[in-house]
């Protein structure tokens, strides 16, 4: 079998070498166009016609010019060997995730801050790539990936669930906000600590929805106040949630890349405790290395870089000169291959 593959192989060959000669109407000519010397480019010719038993070629001190079977296989060729160019390179694609399309899943709430720059720069640099973005619970970005659904997810807390199946990468860390009623004696303050939120209700997703945010909320709760929370299921959007709060009497802690999302009748706080965290992902398909795809990761990156840098800066003692930041150091530019991808948030 695999000598079998291997002459059809060398008869693709020669026969794109042969329809290059038809299209030059010289040896010479074809042979600068195909990168091969001439006596290569004959002993391919040679071949061909033993191959089918006859001349196809007859040569003069003007060029060459097919035969009546020259004719025939060139009319019945032409077609078959783009067909065959035409399969390869679609598979080619395929096989390594290059498409014309790339699906993106991702949390509405973090699409401005953090998808909608990256995907400005897809736009620039792949202007033919479509973009078809999902808005998506985790869970259901969960189910996207393994379906092959969606190419790559913008998520939260799940992320660093996914690294046996997918890769993961950590975009963000960012601190709590809480989401109190209006009326709330908390609502006028401007920071609120979990301790003093041990007596209220909180809203919680469900976990086929947003796996693993009540694990983290009980975590946040344990940590910073002391205490395990009560809650009250929505399965429904952040919308459902916030309503929920406005007229149940309860609260919702949420990352803080949903501040933009307040509704009528709620206040959001932030919140002071350091370690109340949350972390937003970015999963994509193993295996996809598709320029578009590539793109869109470095874009998000570079807005990861760019707050980490921000982070360390107000970290960093008033300097004698300046605004006290340095804030000209280059962000390093990302390798998306090898290992490296498999570093969830290193």
């Amino acid at each position: 079998m695999v000598r079998f593959l291997h002459h059809h192989e060398i008869v693709i060959l020669q026969l794109r070498a042969f329809l290059a000669v038809i299209e030059e109407g010289s040896l010479h000519r074809a042979a600068t166009r195909l990168s091969l010397s001439h006596s290569a480019l004959s002993r391919q010719m040679q071949a061909l016609e033993h191959e089918l038993g006859g001349k196809l070629l007859e040569r003069s001190s003007t060029g060459v010019r097919p035969t009546s079977g020259g004719h025939a296989l060139a009319a019945k060729m032409t077609a078959l060997v783009a067909s065959y160019d035409s399969a390869m390179l679609e598979v080619r694609h395929l096989v390594r995730g290059e498409t014309e399309q790339l699906r993106i899943g991702y949390l509405a709430s973090a699409f401005g801050e953090y998808l909608a720059p990256a995907l400005e720069k897809v736009r620039q640099v792949h202007p033919r790539t479509k973009v078809k973005l999902l808005d998506l619970f985790p869970g259901e970005q969960i189910t996207a990936l393994r379906r092959g659904e969606i190419d790559i997810a913008l998520t939260q807390e799940i992320g660093d669930l996914l690294g046996r199946d997918f890769y993961a990468r950590e975009l963000a860390v960012t601190q709590s906000l809480v989401c109190l009623p209006a009326g709330h004696p908390l609502a006028s303050r401007k920071q609120v600590k979990i301790a003093e939120l041990k007596n209220e209700t909180f809203v919680c997703g469900t976990e086929d929805r947003v796996p693993g945010y009540r694990r983290r909320l009980a975590q946040i709760c344990r940590n910073c106040g002391s205490f395990r929370p009560k809650l009250i299921d929505n399965s429904g959007d952040l919308s459902s949630k916030l309503a929920m709060v406005a007229n149940e009497d309860a609260v919702a802690l949420l990352p803080g890349y949903m501040r933009r999302q307040a509704s009528p009748g709620t206040v959001f706080v932030p919140v002071a405790d350091a370690r109340a965290t949350w972390k937003l992902f970015v999963v994509w398909q193993r295996g996809k290395t598709a320029g578009p795809l590539l793109t869109l990761l470095d874009g998000l990156l570079a807005k990861t870089s760019s707050a980490a840098r921000t982070r360390n800066d107000d970290q960093l003692p008033p300097q004698p000169h300046g605004n006290g930041h340095a804030r000209n150091r280059a962000p390093q530019k990302l390798s998306w291959v090898g290992s490296r991808l498999t570093n969830n948030g290193g």
